[in-house]
C-alpha cells in the first residue's frame, strides 16, 4: 500500500486528532485544499491556513475536546468520515467529510456540519411540506 493513499492519510488524519497535534492534522491537507458546505454554502473555504486557524481556535478554547468517529471508509481516492467534534460549550458537533485524496494529501471536501437544533418539525411535516398540497 502506498503512503500516499486515503487508507493511510486517513490513519495519519486520525491519529494526528487523537494526539492533537495541529501540525501532523494540517500536514493530512493540500496547501491549497478547498472545501465545501453544501448546506451552508457561507462557511465554505480555501487554504490551508483556514483549516490551521479553526483547529488550532478549537483546541485553544476546549483543551480536552473530544472527536468521536462514527464512521469511515475509503472507496478509492475517497475517504467518508462521519465525527462528532465537541466545542467549547460542550455541544458535539455531528460532521459529514467527504474528502477527495490526491499525492497523499486531502485537496478537496465536501463538509456536511452544523450545530445540533430543533424546530418542532417532525418528519410527517417535513415530508408534507416537500410537496404541499393546493
Amino acid at each position: 500500500m502506498p503512503d500516499d493513499d486515503a487508507d493511510t492519510v486517513l490513519r495519519r488524519y486520525l491519529r494526528a486528532q487523537e494526539d492533537k497535534d495541529l501540525e501532523a492534522l494540517v500536514s493530512c491537507w493540500d496547501d491549497d485544499v478547498e472545501v465545501t458546505h453544501p448546506m451552508r454554502p457561507e462557511l465554505s473555504w480555501r487554504g490551508l491556513e483556514t483549516y490551521r486557524r479553526a483547529w488550532a481556535r478549537i483546541w485553544e478554547t476546549n483543551p480536552h475536546s473530544r472527536f468521536e468517529v462514527v464512521s469511515s471508509a475509503v472507496a478509492g481516492n475517497r475517504i467518508y468520515l462521519e465525527a462528532l467534534v465537541e466545542h467549547a460549550d460542550g455541544v458535539m458537533v455531528p460532521n459529514m467529510n467527504v474528502l477527495e485524496v490526491e499525492g497523499g494529501k486531502i485537496r478537496r471536501g465536501r463538509v456536511y456540519t452544523g450545530r445540533p437544533t430543533s424546530d418542532g418539525v417532525t418528519m410527517d411535516d417535513f415530508v408534507r411540506d416537500l410537496n404541499p398540497a393546493d
